[in-house]
């Protein structure tokens, strides 16, 4: 299996940003935002695949990028998408170009932020391999990926041959495949969280399993 991510794979600014979610301000009660922005205050952060598409997401009251610069002392972001990549660093945020699966930076973090990206990888031992080596004893691997238990899901692979999903989505991981994963590579999951944006979904009568968009995961050295 190739550790490098195809250029032709990165869809870049062809997913738009949503002009509607621009603001100001920060949702820091979003689920995602919410669960890793407690991990990022006052520490030390490396947020990999932070462009999130389209650059213009800058802009989004839900750019997660955004909400650990503001929580943490330092953060450095890494994504393969070169234009989005340059666009922001001339907007002064500390991004890199780099690939998630083969990156060095030769220092260690804090907490490592890897939301909504592992999903969109082929190398997942290149992935977690480079983020062990940028981990000390007590540093925090924190891991979002859509749920493929949604209930949402359900539907969809009722009524169509597929079930949609983002261009660029390589695999689905489920809490516990995810878990065997991370243990191979003598890591190990501490919490796992569920959460959705939307107010259908956190209020209607289901399984936290079954309800919720994505789950959230803190990550940490077994040895």
């Amino acid at each position: 299996m190739s550790s490098v991510t195809k250029l032709e794979d990165i869809k870049g600014d062809k997913i738009k940003a949503i002009s509607n979610d621009f603001s100001s301000t920060i949702e820091f009660h979003d689920h995602k935002i919410q669960f890793v922005t407690n991990y990022c205050k006052d520490k030390d952060v490396l947020d990999i695949g932070c462009v999130h598409h389209d650059p213009e997401n800058y802009k989004s009251k839900y750019w997660l990028h955004k909400a650990i610069k503001a929580v943490s002392s330092k953060v450095v972001g890494i994504d393969l998408y070169k234009d989005g990549v340059e666009y922001l660093s001339k907007l002064g945020f500390d991004i890199q170009l780099a690939d998630a699966q083969t990156f060095r930076l030769d220092r260690k973090f804090d907490v490592i932020v890897a939301a909504d990206i592992i999903e969109h990888l082929e190398d997942f031992s290149g992935f977690l391999e480079s983020c062990k080596q940028h981990m000390h004893e007590n540093t925090k691997l924190l891991i979002s990926t859509p749920n493929p238990w949604y209930w949402k899901h359900f539907v969809k692979a009722a009524l169509y041959v597929e079930v949609p999903n983002n261009i660029e989505h390589t695999c689905w991981l489920c809490p516990r495949t995810l878990k065997q994963l991370l243990e191979r590579h003598e890591l190990k999951v501490n919490v796992i969280k569920f959460g959705s944006r939307y107010k259908v979904d956190r209020f209607m009568p289901l399984p936290r399993g079954w309800k919720h968009t994505s789950f959230h995961v803190e990550v940490s050295r077994n040895s």
